[in-house]
């Protein structure tokens, strides 16, 4: 990565979910597309891990639900959801990264008090140790950028009472993304882009979001993604793309609104 000042337009918030994560061969590849895009924005990874969270939960035979794809988390949960997302998939994507030549930092929300939260409801039902990030410490993210650091960040947070919460991925990418005014918002997903009828829209306009959801368009683990799109856009995030993985050049391509195959969000 360059180490020359940062711009703002230049900042890329990347968010990758686990089940990309998972796939064969994708590691290696993200961090060759993420060493490509370096070249000329500077990359801030944000990440998930649904599925390496559910199979250690179902290992320790803890039963769990979500409400309107947000995992119920109780105390004893939420320290295995830091353990994984914190422990072994951050680690994992720096462990890529540093392999593709690119000097990789794994951190959480708790360190150096990166993301603050609080409690969060679901229409004012209490899922547990769920929490929304109210505030965002972008020091951390300012030594990387100087130093020629990709920041890998697990969005398990803390507030200021010492409690740690579970922060949805594609939210806390959303928040960080505001934070820093970057130029792009990636949400890389495990589906081509925002499928409606069974095709994908190449762009969404943000007062369309919440009536895509109502008909059942948009549902699941999509529901953060578009609203966490939707909230950076209207806060100066310049362009927001959800789309799927297609190899070592995907990110590159997305960045140029001629050539992206996913959907961009709109104001």
């Amino acid at each position: 990565m360059n180490k020359k000042e940062t711009r703002l337009v230049d900042t890329v918030c990347i968010k990758v979910g686990g089940s990309t994560l998972d796939a064969p061969g994708f590691l290696a590849d993200f961090a060759a597309s993420v060493a490509a895009i370096s070249k000329d924005f500077f990359p801030v990874i944000v990440h998930g891990g649904g599925k390496d969270i559910g199979r250690q939960l179902d290992l320790l035979k803890k039963d769990y639900k979500f409400v309107e794809g947000m995992r119920v988390t109780d105390a004893e949960t939420v320290s295995t959801v830091q353990m994984v997302l914190s422990g072994d998939v951050n680690k994992r994507i720096v462990n890529a990264l540093q392999t593709a030549g690119i000097n990789g930092l794994g951190i959480s929300g708790v360190d150096c008090n990166f993301l603050s939260a609080t409690r969060m409801t679901v229409k004012g039902q209490d899922i547990g140790f769920v929490g929304t990030v109210k505030r965002v410490d972008t020091r951390i993210i300012d030594l990387c950028a100087k130093n020629g650091i990709v920041p890998v960040v697990s969005p398990i947070s803390r507030d200021k009472s010492g409690n740690i919460y579970n922060v949805n991925a594609d939210l806390a990418a959303s928040e960080i993304a505001k934070a820093l005014h970057a130029g792009h918002l990636v949400f890389i997903s495990d589906v081509a882009g925002v499928l409606v009828n069974g095709a994908v829209v190449r762009s969404i306009k943000t007062t369309d979001i919440e009536g895509l959801i109502a008909d059942g368009h948009i549902k699941g683990g999509m529901i953060p993604k578009v609203r966490g799109a939707r909230e950076s856009v209207e806060n100066g995030v310049a362009q927001v793309h959800i789309c799927g993985w297609n190899g070592k050049e995907t990110l590159g391509k997305e960045l140029n609104l001629k050539t992206s195959s996913g959907t961009v969000v709109l104001a």
